[in-house]
């Protein structure tokens, strides 16, 4: 196994994270510029007693914007004060509102009276771990730092397994990657950004999800539909932006410890610190380790690959005194993934060379900062700038065959934002600039590709927060390889009352195709790689993929049986105007040409949240999918989706001592329908599958026990059913022959997987 960066890097990571850990509070703990106010939401004790009770999940947000927060369990608050109004609203359902006049205080007691519901509260979103966002006409839903607990939220593609709205996939047997679906498409189509800036993209498509652990996540926002144009022009079917923790909401000191019966173990470290009055750090360490070869269903390959990886990441944040504050990122990644073939079958006569093996040998260096700049006086108009590069490297071999990969991305976005008269119409304009460059060599080809893209944006935003929003949005690049882009976006959102809202999205997006690394899986593989190239197109030869979508959501909040419930109904479409076709219909090969005819996605969802008893909850949800595309063969369902999936889960946590120990328990249970396999027909008959799968489910279930505020540990399980895929490498026994095929994955790989782990927050707040 490769470990010279690791053995560089390692050390280096945990000298600088444990010199934190030691330093004195006294020494480094000074405040910071008070950029935000916090509070308590109270009302009066029932029971006529002189002490207040805490009132969670009450509502706050600045009147007549968009920002909001809610009360935690305790019923405090946190928000920003960077606001062109000087109101603080507080409203719970049962309550009189409250209004505060802002004076520049630094906390907050407000005391909500018993009383009816009226016009100006607001609902801005539930108390639960997963809310549906009732006022932003771009955000679906929110995920925050609690829902990750709920299973084994190892890294980002772990991180949707109670989530109805986003699948996670196996690629293919070997390398044990993942990769994410939205509206029944691949997550390439899906702009993946993290604290709002491009992320997991180009040749980190699959891979970088892995890069982003668990722990290290505060929220997930969810957004169906295209995104924003002032994120950039390549969201078809979604944005996911992930925001980590940060040196204002991230623990002091953080430690968590995993592992499982697959032989996986990881550790998970990190703290912040404030350095002066204006300046704080987080200091974030993750490192993976897996020696143990398994074969569970006895085929010769092993279900989970050998892994060893180092994730490091330092961020600083700066508040200043008169409107400028900034945020300043580094991060590096090393990781090596070994499978394939069991080192038991090696023989005398071959030796270790004659077996089936792949490796994986990645490096990538992220930097990212942005700053920011609010106008004394003038809240509502700032100028701000964000800046991200990337170094990507990937070496793999998959038995006979090689791959390397050397991506150099820099992205700079400019942004200007201000008012049209009144805070009601307001607009952000800016400028953008990518270089985009790519070297792979996939055996003895090479393929070479630079993008470079200017750009500029406007969107406009018509709020009346109480009614409705509307973001309508336009913007041009300009692709030295392809020409212009046309990039126009609307999302609306219109409140029939304060707890229904219906949300429209309609625009178009373009993205360029890197069909090596995003299909990974199929290097698993003796197919041939054919390429219908095009004259006078770089790379690849193949043209950039065009998109539109459009859908609607309808989100309603109500009581049943005197408690709290959420009903969402969505429905979204996805039609290309161009698609790079990844065909595997023919079992000797894998072709990439560009479509000829149509090819589209229908996608229908409705989901219920309820909590039928105090401190349970519950998500029952079902999703419907008709994802088609014309292939040279003819038009077909597009192989490896499920048209049909329910899912449900349920959540139980008792009421917590005066030590705030407590349990919690966690239920997960899905069926995935039946997928279109792609034909084997030219394999021998002992290598041929069904056209399509068979349905399954999966049943995932942990149980936490807090023991106080900052120590808590888990025990959990992974498809309990122990439902496998069968026949999941296709002539196992002679990985070298044209029948060998392990990247037709539609199911489970491994079976029940048990895994434990606890967290420890010392000194937390």
């Amino acid at each position: 196994m490769k470990t010279t960066i690791t053995a560089i890097i390692k050390p280096l990571g945990l000298v600088l994270a444990f010199s934190f850990l030691f330093l004195s509070d006294s020494a480094l703990a000074q405040k910071n510029y008070p950029k935000f106010v916090k509070g308590k939401v109270m009302t009066p004790c029932p029971s006529g007693g002189p002490t207040p009770d805490p009132l969670p999940g009450a509502n706050v947000y600045w009147k007549g914007t968009q920002v909001g927060e809610m009360t935690d369990a305790y019923g405090f608050f946190k928000i920003r004060t960077d606001q062109a109004t000087d109101t603080l609203v507080f409203s719970f359902v049962g309550y009189t509102t409250g209004y505060v006049l802002y004076e520049g205080q630094d906390y907050l007691e407000v005391t909500l009276a018993a009383g009816e519901l009226i016009d100006a509260a607001e609902v801005v979103s539930d108390g639960g771990s997963t809310r549906m966002e009732m006022l932003d006409p771009r955000v679906a839903q929110t995920i925050d730092r609690r829902e990750l607990t709920k299973a084994a939220c190892c890294n980002l593609s772990d991180s949707f397994e109670t989530n109805a709205s986003v699948d996670a996939s196996y690629t293919d047997a070997v390398t044990g990657s993942k990769q994410i679906k939205m509206l029944g498409l691949d997550g390439k189509y899906v702009e993946m950004t993290k604290d709002n800036l491009p992320a997991i993209r180009g040749l980190a498509t699959i891979f970088g999800l892995y890069n982003v652990p668990g722990p290290w996540v505060d929220q997930i926002h969810i957004s169906k539909g295209v995104g924003s144009v002032t994120s950039g022009y390549e969201s078809i079917t979604g944005q996911i932006n992930v925001s980590l923790k940060n040196p204002v909401n991230a623990e002091k000191y953080y430690l968590n410890l995993y592992g499982n019966q697959g032989g996986r173990t990881e550790l998970n470290f990190h703290t912040r610190q404030n350095v002066g009055r204006k300046w704080g750090t987080t200091i974030m360490l993750h490192t993976e380790y897996g020696n143990l070869q398994m074969d569970n269903n006895e085929d010769g390959f092993m279900d989970n690959p050998l892994k060893e990886d180092l994730v490091f990441r330092n961020q600083w944040m700066y508040a200043g005194d008169r409107g400028l504050e900034g945020q300043y990122a580094l991060t590096a990644v090393t990781r090596n993934i070994q499978g394939g073939q069991l080192s038991s079958l090696a023989t005398g006569d071959g030796g270790f060379d004659a077996l089936w093996r792949s490796e994986i040998d990645m490096k990538q260096l992220q930097a990212a900062a942005k700053t920011g700049y609010v106008f004394p006086g003038q809240n509502w108009k700032s100028f701000g700038s964000q800046f991200s590069g990337e170094y990507y490297e990937q070496n793999s071999n998959f038995g006979e065959r090689t791959y390397r990969g050397v991506q150099r991305y820099f992205r700079g976005n400019v942004l200007y934002s201000s008012i049209i008269g009144n805070t009601n119409h307001k607009f952000t304009t800016g400028v953008s600039y990518i270089y985009d460059s790519y070297d792979e060599d996939l055996d003895s080809l090479n393929y070479v590709r630079t993008e470079q893209v200017p750009g500029a944006f406007f969107e406009y935003t018509w709020s009346n927060i109480e009614r409705f929003t509307l973001v309508a949005g336009m913007r041009v690049d300009d692709n030295n390889l392809y020409g212009l882009f046309w990039t126009p976006r609307m999302h609306f959102r219109y409140s029939l009352t304060e707890n229904t809202s219906i949300k429209m999205v309609g625009g178009r997006g373009y993205r360029t195709a890197n069909v090596i690394m995003e299909n990974m899986g199929q290097l698993a593989s003796n197919r041939r790689w054919v390429f219908e190239s095009q004259a006078n197109l770089p790379g690849f030869g193949l043209r950039p993929e065009v998109a539109w979508n459009y859908g609607v959501n309808f989100l309603h909040r109500f009581r049943l049986a005197y408690r709290d419930a959420t009903l969402s109904l969505d429905f979204y479409r996805t039609d290309f105007e161009d698609q790079v076709i990844t065909d595997l219909e023919n079992a000797r090969e894998v072709r990439f040409y560009n479509l000829e005819g149509s090819s589209f996605s229908n996608s229908a969802q409705a989901e219920f949240s309820w909590s039928p008893i105090r401190r349970v909850d519950v998500r029952v949800a079902y999703r419907w999918l008709e994802v088609k595309t014309d292939f040279k063969q003819g038009r077909v369902d597009l192989p490896l989706v499920s048209t049909h999936r329910a899912f449900t889960n349920i959540g139980y946590e008792t009421k917590k001592n005066d030590k705030e120990a407590q349990w919690k328990f966690d239920v997960t249970f899905q069926w995935i329908g039946d997928q279109r396999i792609p034909s084997t027909a030219l394999n021998d008959e002992e290598f041929q599958l069904e056209e399509r799968s068979d349905d399954y489910f999966l049943l995932n279930a942990q149980v936490t026990r807090v023991f106080s505020k900052s120590f808590e540990v888990y025990v959990g399980g992974e498809n309990l059913l122990n439902f496998q895929q069968p026949n999941v490498v296709l002539s196992a026994e002679d990985p070298y022959s044209e029948f060998f095929d392990a990247s037709l994955v539609w199911g489970p790989v491994f079976g029940s997987m048990v895994y434990g782990g606890l967290r420890w927050m010392p000194w937390s707040e």
